[in-house]
């Protein structure tokens, strides 16, 4: 009987061991698993796993990636909302700073859209366009009234009257937004408030298809004090 127990008791001893053992071996497969997948790179950024894109960018994986919709990796990040994962992106020294989506948008226009003042500082740093041909990153941040990015841009010499394709001026878009403290810093700044686009609109007309009538009135009387400046002292 002391035999049979000896038996019994070893043979259960050796299951446990084989128990063990199998369970170490199952609990090591997900952390090899675990390891980052380049195959699931969006969905890192989608989620904004700051890790497992760095360790695709340290393994080399290209931070200039684009989305199935053409935008860069680092842009992708902005419209996601993923700013840990953004972060990352634009620290890597591989990274376009200025890289264009199909709509010739940059990263620092997507960021002044945003209000990411801070974000931005640190992307001019490494090299972001401030001024370019077309839309600028102060025609976005006018837009949407982002006075803390409208001062940096304009503090790193952003053209207060650049010209959009059309005429447009950031002036143009903070008076279509009704974004009256916009509109009084870009004045200060030195914008035009008679400039006008192809269709010979002024800030006021923008103004008024914003239904923002009050920004319309006061361009409006800036435009007549500038024309009766302009009689009074015409020979």
């Amino acid at each position: 009987m002391a035999a049979r127990n000896a038996s019994v008791q070893n043979a259960f001893l050796s299951c446990c061991r084989g128990a063990l053992l199998a369970l170490a071996v199952g609990m090591a497969v997900p952390a090899a698993a675990q390891a980052a997948n380049p195959g699931d790179w969006w969905v890192y950024v989608a989620n904004d796993y700051p890790d497992d894109i760095k360790e695709l960018l340290a393994r080399g994986e290209d931070p200039n990636v684009r989305y199935k919709n053409g935008q860069p990796a680092l842009m992708r990040a902005v419209v996601d909302g993923a700013w840990k994962v953004f972060d990352v992106i634009a620290a890597d020294k591989r990274t376009d700073v200025n890289a264009e989506n199909p709509a010739g948008e940059t990263p620092l226009m997507y960021l002044a859209i945003a209000g990411q003042t801070e974000r931005a500082k640190k992307l001019i740093a490494r090299g972001a366009q401030v001024n370019r041909l077309g839309w600028t990153p102060l025609h976005y941040a006018a837009s949407k009234g982002q006075l803390e990015m409208a001062r940096l841009l304009l503090a790193h010499k952003a053209m207060v009257n650049a010209p959009a394709p059309n005429g447009e001026t950031p002036l143009m878009m903070a008076a279509l937004s009704g974004r009256k403290p916009m509109v009084d810093l870009l004045l200060k700044a030195g914008a035009d408030v008679g400039s006008r686009d192809t269709k010979g609109q002024t800030p006021a007309d923008w103004a008024r298809t914003g239904k923002s009538t009050a920004v319309a009135a006061e361009l409006d009387k800036l435009i007549a004090q500038q024309e009766d400046c302009l009689l009074y002292t015409s020979p």
